[in-house]
């Protein structure tokens, strides 16, 4: 604890407030923001939340005041505050720090915060600020490439991340930033994408030694040790699908085994932590010693549920810490990794014919590689909006990264098409009136008046499916489809209308989820068939009435949201790749 002491080293005279008559104990309160720090670091977040709270965290003023050396204990500070969730104070902390002086790294944590908390434009106005202070630094370059990738400009951003990646070769997380980003470009194509892909691989495992001497009991129908490696143990779309096949596991089959790299755990946390067989938290962990942890659990089967999205431990699965390894779920694509040997999908979200993308051998659910768990708190699905207001409300509430001048063209063409209609838009950040402004813009420029175009901003989870009541048809991103808002449209009774794609998967998840409910009519194959199918649907109140009321019924029968009879194909995709495995590792049976 040597180290606690001196950061009070020079402060030992205690330092009136001259907004106060009382006398400040600074030295005491950088022991106690010190040991918050520490609470946090260890993942103690009740501790952390304890000491970096009222009196202790109002000295983080005085202490600057007194010592603008300690800016390095409040940057310390920021961050753990960050980590148990208390943005509103992390960003009290950062705006003292910079009344006192400029600092890049705080300006880049206030950008970061504001994004967090919906206020893009706000949030890259202190990313540049970052940028301009440290002009040479390629993390500051690809932070806020980030936040213009979130504020739709895609060209923009993918252009100054790859120039960051250019100056950063071995980081791998910016890189799979890049692989994942590149997904929201308008005109995307498989093959270049694909060669992306293995040049992270090449890159970034080359190096890292394979494990091949796997001690693992190949009996072929014996109880499955099955590992699952993810960040998204929390509230994440990730969870909407996953935590349905945790729960339908015959766990006399299985045994299930959660490696979890969340950062900040939160009730979902918590509930599926319950449910794994054994749960283990990696975060923290090099990847090495989490290795040796899947490893040491004997795991015949690990599966990553991230792919190139944020946090992921690509990393891990290099190190083929178990015989047996395959992605699934959380990226549309491959991850270009020879030590990953299968990819879980389905036949109409992955053509067989495009295997040639992929490092991974394609390994087909025949009934659809999702399974959606609606939310125990989703209201009742309402009455058709347009029914009594004689007007058509389509929305749309995907992400705003993947709203693509080609998307803008499609909706506004939908809408110039549809007297009357208008187009709702949930994104985060659309209850500022900036961020309203900038995302209407497009559509003003296609020549609709901008009265047609309503946007609002993120809601609390209730209240965001309670806004698909004032949505009569919604209306698909192109060419990376919604899954989770997808299924939220169709849980509360809107039909969705989907361009599909033919050679890649994120422009065919639509058509897959509707093919499971027999909806393929809502999944159009060109441009042109897209804009019809949303128009004529439009035309017929009366259809749009029968088919919201009777879409709960329709998912329940479909198999969508049948967690057992999907977690029954899993399974058997498993014991067919484990018995492939035992048979060439016969000779390894005692």
């Amino acid at each position: 604890m040597q180290w606690l002491t001196s950061i009070s080293d020079g402060l030992s005279v205690a330092y009136s407030s001259p907004m106060s008559s009382t006398v400040l104990d600074i030295p005491a309160a950088c022991l106690d923001l010190a040991r918050g720090c520490e609470a946090a670091e260890r993942r103690d977040m009740g501790t952390a939340a304890a000491l970096l709270s009222g009196s202790c965290l109002a000295m983080v003023g005085p202490i600057l005041a007194a010592d603008p050396g300690q800016s390095p204990l409040i940057h310390r500070v920021i961050t753990a505050l960050r980590s148990i969730g208390s943005f509103e104070q992390a960003e009290w902390c950062c705006r003292q720090v910079l009344e006192h002086h400029s600092d890049a790294a705080v300006y880049n944590t206030l950008g970061s915060i504001c994004q967090y908390t919906g206020r893009i434009l706000e949030g890259i106005e202190y990313q540049r600020r970052a940028l301009d202070l440290c002009p040479d630094s390629p993390e500051l370059q690809a932070n806020l490439a980030r936040a213009l990738l979130e504020a739709g400009r895609t060209d923009e951003g993918i252009l100054l991340l790859r120039t960051a990646v250019q100056r950063m070769p071995n980081h791998p997380a910016a890189h799979s930033n890049l692989l994942f980003r590149l997904h929201q470009q308008a005109d995307i194509t498989p093959e270049p994408l694909f060669t992306e892909h293995l040049e992270w691989a090449r890159r970034h495992t080359s190096t890292i030694p394979v494990r091949t001497d796997h001690p693992n009991d190949p009996d072929p129908d014996r109880r499955l040790r099955v590992g699952y490696l993810s960040p998204d143990f929390r509230r994440n779309s990730v969870a909407y699908f996953f935590e349905s096949l945790l729960d339908g596991h015959d766990l006399q089959a299985v045994e299930t085994f959660g490696y979890a790299n969340v950062e900040c755990p939160d009730e979902v946390t918590d509930r599926l932590k319950d449910k794994f067989c054994r749960y283990r938290s990696i975060y923290g962990l090099d990847d090495s010693a989490a290795a040796r942890l899947i490893e040491d659990d004997q795991i015949d089967i690990l599966v990553d549920l991230a792919g190139h999205v944020g946090d992921n431990r690509l990393l891990v699965m290099a190190r083929r810490s178990a015989p047996i390894q395959v992605t699934y779920l959380g990226y549309p694509d491959t991850t270009g990794m020879r030590a990953i040997d299968y990819r879980l999908t389905d036949p109409v979200a992955d053509l067989l014919r495009f295997q040639c993308h992929y490092t991974e051998q394609l390994l087909m659910l025949p009934d659809g590689f999702l399974c959606y768990r609606p939310p125990d708190f989703a209201p009742d699905v309402g009455p058709l909006s347009a029914a009594a207001t004689g007007r058509i409300t389509f929305g749309s509430f995907n992400n705003s990264a993947k709203i693509n001048r080609r998307t803008v063209e499609l909706w506004s063409a939908i809408l110039a098409n549809v007297p009357g209609s208008s187009l709702l838009l949930k994104i985060k950040g659309g209850d500022e009136p900036s961020v309203r402004e900038y995302f209407a813009e497009p559509f003003i420029q296609q020549g609709l008046s901008a009265d047609r175009i309503r946007i609002v901003g993120w809601r609390s989870p209730v209240d965001h499916l309670a806004s698909y009541n004032q949505v009569d048809i919604a209306l698909d991103t192109y060419p990376y489809n919604g899954t989770t808002t997808t299924c939220e449209a169709l849980w509360m009774g809107v039909p969705v209308i989907t361009l599909s794609g033919v050679d890649h998967h994120l422009s065919r998840v639509g058509l897959s989820i509707l093919t499971r409910l027999k909806l393929e009519f809502f999944a159009a194959a060109t441009p042109r068939e897209y804009i019809a199918k949303a128009v004529s649907l439009a035309q017929n109140i009366d259809a749009l009435a029968r088919i919201r009321s009777s879409m709960r019924a329709r998912i329940a029968v479909s198999g969508l949201c049948h967690a057992r009879a999907f977690a029954r194909q899993v399974e058997g995709a498993y014991r067919h790749i484990w018995r492939q495995w035992c048979a060439g590792h016969r000779h390894m049976r005692l």
